[in-house]
């Protein structure tokens, strides 16, 4: 059975990172079977190391930096870090599940998630991890959450990250015209980025919105504003991958 590696937060048993979602989303896609261990954000580093998990990028100060989402497959001995390398691994040691990568479209969903990357999620991000210690985090997660996102993104605290509240209007049509970048990848009426079929891509959007609705509330004038974007294509979107939200 795979291990799946998410953080723990005040709701019990609640998925809420993003980037845990996208490998959540594969695994369900897949139908593959797997457990869940829950770990406050202290917990990630010696849990990772005692695994045998190798880092995926650099903290600030050089030290390597162990992040989740992981896996640990036990039909096959493997551990990996990371969605992206997940999502291939999981295609490659399981080719009789759904790709996540169908043939022809690796290259084409690096694209879009490069586009994602850079154009969308510098914009969704604010309206997603100012508030995440005080909504999301267990006591135990909040003082390592504050410091090492604060280092992560060059500011003295979280709050610097905060969009006023005068502002608000402005940087939420910036990310309404973000998303519409995306759409308009699309004919009117998609769902799916590849068109007739969930890919990795979908799953990348998906997660983000998933932490818009942990974080605003599904009853918020917020996420009601964003499911309306776009004749609807984000709720289109969220409706079609409830089927694999299972949380296991």
């Amino acid at each position: 059975m795979i291990t799946l590696y998410d953080f723990d937060g005040k709701a019990k048993g609640v998925p809420w990172n993003p980037n845990v979602w996208k490998t959540r989303y594969s695994l369900n896609y897949k139908g593959l079977p797997y457990k869940t261990v829950w770990l406050e954000y202290p917990d990630v580093e010696p849990m990772m190391k005692k695994i045998g998990a190798a880092p995926t990028s650099k903290k600030a100060d050089g030290s390597p930096l162990y992040t989740i989402p992981t896996i640990y497959d036990d039909s096959t001995g493997t551990v990996i870090a990371d969605s992206v390398l997940i999502a291939e691994y999981l295609d490659e040691t399981y080719p009789s599940t759904p790709k996540l990568f169908p043939p022809g479209t690796h290259a084409l969903q690096g694209a879009f998630q490069q586009l994602f990357s850079s154009m969308l999620l510098p914009l969704v991000i604010k309206f997603i991890i100012v508030d995440v210690p005080l909504m999301l985090l267990n006591p135990g997660s909040v003082e390592y959450f504050n410091k090492h996102r604060s280092e992560q993104f060059g500011v003295p605290t979280l709050e610097a990250l905060r969009v006023p509240p005068e502002a608000k209007d402005a940087e939420w049509h910036k990310v309404k015209d973000a998303f519409g970048a995306l759409n308009a990848l699309n004919k009117d009426g998609d769902t799916w980025v590849m068109g007739d079929t969930p890919s990795f891509a979908d799953f990348v959007i998906a997660s983000v919105l998933a932490a818009l609705k942990s974080m605003h509330g599904k009853e918020s004038a917020e996420w009601t504003r964003i499911m309306s974007w776009h004749g609807g294509r984000w709720e289109r979107l969220m409706m079609a991958v409830e089927k694999y939200s299972a949380v296991l």
